[in-house]
């Protein structure tokens, strides 16, 4: 398990560096401190290694998600969190950070199921939101789901290590312009654009001690519906 998990990111390091179609298992070996053979020996090629760096991706962005969206009742806060959480996970974390760009490369086949599972978390949490009262009159919530899936995964592809700081802050922005007219006037003045810290701590920290089981991504089957 040790062995696999110091392939994993040094593949991770390798990927986030150079991208797949410029990274070689030669580097990723060497970056691992063992030889090309023994790399072959877990992983039949680059895709076959890049699709377990994926998979390790998914499933820690997967348990974030569903530890900000459990630590939230409010809809609307509960995906701000969200957002915030996946953000500072991505600049700490190579793993999930490069996976979730392999996720998004148009170069390899079976990729987007993470933005897929995005897109269908914010559109519960805004049906959801609907169903309580809590968005504005006129907002559509397709056209807003789009809206949002296509400006915080933007964000999130261009996530590089050690950004925190300047990540979160390009959340809060968004947030701040986007909340006054996605949430319905009595509920705006109680959403906070910058994230609950308190939640987004502990749904980053957490997500990477949680176990992940492929079949239930996300644990519960109400969380599942919306993260998934």
């Amino acid at each position: 398990m040790r062995t696999r998990r110091l392939m994993l990111k040094s593949a991770a390091e390798v990927f986030d560096r150079d991208d797949y179609a410029s990274a070689r298992l030669f580097d990723i070996s060497a970056r691992a401190n063992m030889s090309t053979g023994a790399l072959h020996f877990h992983f039949a090629n680059k895709e076959d290694l890049a699709q377990a760096v994926v998979h390790e991706a998914r499933g820690t962005l997967w348990r974030a998600a569903r530890l900000a969206y459990e630590k939230n009742s409010e809809p609307l806060q509960a995906l701000t969190d969200i957002s915030h959480t996946l953000g500072r996970l991505l600049t700490w974390d190579v793993v999930s950070r490069a996976g979730l760009r392999l996720d998004n490369d148009r170069s390899r086949k079976g990729r987007e199921q993470f933005i897929q599972a995005w897109h269908a978390c914010v559109k519960r949490l805004l049906d959801r939101a609907r169903q309580e009262g809590r968005l504005a009159a006129h907002v559509q919530s397709q056209a807003m789901t789009c809206a949002i899936v296509a400006a915080t995964t933007g964000i999130c592809v261009l996530i590089k290590g050690g950004e925190g700081d300047r990540i979160r802050m390009a959340f809060t922005g968004f947030w701040q312009g986007f909340l006054p007219g996605l949430a319905a006037p009595d509920v705006l003045g109680g959403l906070n654009p910058g994230g609950t810290d308190e939640v987004v701590d502990y749904a980053v920290t957490a997500s990477r001690y949680l176990p992940y089981d492929p079949e239930d991504a996300v644990g519960t089957k109400v969380a599942a519906s919306e993260v998934r």
